[in-house]
């Protein structure tokens, strides 16, 4: 082939081409973003030629579960995902998305981001519906793909605020005229988050509904599901009938099981294994990093944060019903439905404070510490920070046992994600302020469980990294290396991999002065078929686009 017919030749690379089949060695082509040739190795040729040396070539890595909504309009490079290999984001999960977008209610909204605050800095949420929000993601020129979906949680702000109760007609049809809009604009699906605030007020019936809207536009469901220790099957359960009833296929976001969950990880993917059975379509997703960081208050008994956010101010303020709600809380008298437990299973020197907006000094230290400091009772101190900071307090805990995380990963139904976000560069980076997912969770897959520890192969790791999030969000020009086919690609050295984003909690010790670093052994980054990361370092290239999901 002429070298002026392409523009890019990867040579001699091991191709891992997404689908799960053995690697082999060729030439890969690229021309006008899409690959253009596969050829045996050394035949093609081209302007531009880098020389791979049988390093592996995958396509690019699909996060199938990111929270970069807000973030990748501040760090529109997005160095923390692209440097792991990773080349789309899909946005907007766990109910919360950044559009649409009521101005009556707009303050409701930035309470519900209140918490990505960190990240969020100089935004002007200037945008209303989701079309402009998407135009304002592309304006800003990112490095990586996005794909977003409608979180229930905005919908419900945008038509009731946060008011802990049934919708009524109105503003049901108020939720499914804005959902509909939104999937019309290119959304991929409806999400939803049901152990938080607003979306813990709904229904099942309210979420049929609206399932029935995103599937009249062949979009997906995910959610976070209702309970994830004691009402965990149920939870899952009722996910389930929500697809089923909804005519829409259902992915179950970052599905282990927590600390003190009554089942473990095989009990939820059987219900799967049923349902799918049964005929229907249903996988999941999960990250394999065991610490979590919601707000603090996510750890109180679900029964208490239905009542809402004011409500449980109230309660705070009160020494009585203080008292009471530790109680309850120490004897296991309520249900967690969302992360509760943690606070019985975990000494408070295992918590650690993320993000205090007023109290910025506090990030990286445990609440054990925090409370010496004060002369305090530790479980006190925890509920103080949620009130001093109004519940926008974030903290680390570790939430998921290594046995659940391994189950997930070797589960033929799931796929890997971060659970993360486009977080600052590394440079930028407050030494005790990092998120290590949102770093290091892809090449900490391939290091930890294919090669220290080989659960998987390379070729089953790569598959559940590309082609099959790729195949569940409809992006079928993307995760697989095939001809005609867009040109995200991954090289990586396996032998040298390494993510230096380490777990905050490592053996089982409290979080310390851990290291920071962009992970090692990902050499080179293609997006549509420009060369985004070069020799490990960003090329400054910002080729990424809002991806749309079309009907039909």
């Amino acid at each position: 082939m002429a070298g002026r017919e392409l523009d890019i030749v990867l040579r001699d690379c091991r191709v891992v081409d997404g689908c799960g089949n053995p690697w082999y060695r060729a030439d890969l082509g690229v021309r006008a973003g899409r690959v253009a040739r596969i050829a045996p190795p050394g035949t093609l040729k081209a302007g531009r030629v880098l020389e791979i040396d049988g390093r592996y070539a995958a396509p690019g890595f699909i996060d199938p579960h990111t929270h970069s909504d807000l973030s990748i309009l501040t760090y529109p490079q997005a160095d923390s995902a692209v440097r792991q290999g990773v080349t789309t984001h899909v946005i907007g999960n766990c109910g919360m998305s950044a559009a649409p977008v009521v101005g009556r209610h707009l303050d409701d909204l930035l309470q519900l981001w209140g918490f990505y605050g960190f990240v969020d800095e100089g935004i002007g949420w200037a945008w209303r519906s989701f079309a402009e929000y998407l135009r304002e993601i592309q304006a800003v020129r990112p490095s990586i793909n996005v794909a977003a979906l409608v979180g229930h949680g905005a919908l419900r702000v945008a038509a009731m605020g946060f008011a802990p109760r049934a919708a009524s007609a109105r503003e049901q049809a108020l939720m499914e005229r804005l959902l509909a809009r939104s999937m019309a604009s290119g959304a991929f699906g409806l999400s939803s988050g049901l152990v938080y605030p607003p979306g813990c007020y709904a229904d099942t019936a309210e979420l049929v509904a609206l399932a029935r809207v995103a599937a009249r536009y062949s979009g997906i469901y995910t959610t976070h599901v209702r309970g994830e220790r004691e009402t965990i099957i149920e939870a899952v359960e009722e996910a389930i009938l929500i697809g089923r009833e909804g005519g829409l296929p259902v992915e179950v976001s970052h599905n282990a099981p927590k600390w003190g969950a009554a089942d473990d990880a095989s009990a939820n993917l059987a219900l799967m294994e049923a349902a799918r059975v049964r005929g229907q379509d249903v996988t999941t997703d999960n990250d394999s990093h065991m610490e979590l960081a919601p707000r603090l208050s996510r750890a109180l008994p679900q029964p208490v944060l239905d009542l809402g956010p004011e409500e449980l101010m109230l309660i705070l303020r009160d020494p009585e019903r203080r008292a009471a709600l530790k109680r309850d809380v120490e004897e296991d008298h309520l249900p967690g439905a969302g992360y509760a437990g943690l606070l019985r299973h975990h000494a408070f020197d295992r918590i650690v404070v993320f993000f205090a907006p007023s109290q910025l000094a506090l990030t990286g230290r445990s609440i054990s510490s925090i409370a010496a400091e004060r002369g305090a009772d530790p479980f006190d101190t925890f509920l103080d920070l949620i009130l001093e900071e109004n519940d926008r307090v974030v903290g680390i805990f570790d939430y998921i046992e290594q046995d659940n995380i391994r189950a997930l990963l070797t589960h033929r139904l799931s796929m890997c994600c971060s659970d993360g976000l486009v977080m600052p560069p590394v440079e930028q980076l407050d030494r005790s302020l990092y998120w290590p997912c949102s770093y290091g969770e892809y090449p900490g897959i391939l290091e930890r469980y294919v090669r220290d520890e080989p659960l998987l192969s390379l070729e089953d790791a790569v598959r559940r990294m590309t082609s099959f999030p790729a195949q569940r969000f409809g992006l079928h020009d993307r995760g697989v290396l095939r001809p005609g086919l867009v040109a995200d690609i991954v090289v990586f050295d396996l032998d040298r991999i390494r993510d230096r984003a380490t777990n905050p909690f490592p053996h089982g010790a409290p979080l310390i002065n851990v290291p920071h670093g962009y992970p090692e052994g990902i050499d080179y980054v293609l997006i549509n078929g420009c060369v985004v990361i070069e020799d490990g370092a960003h090329t400054g290239a910002v080729t990424g686009r809002v991806l749309c999901h079309r009907a039909g």
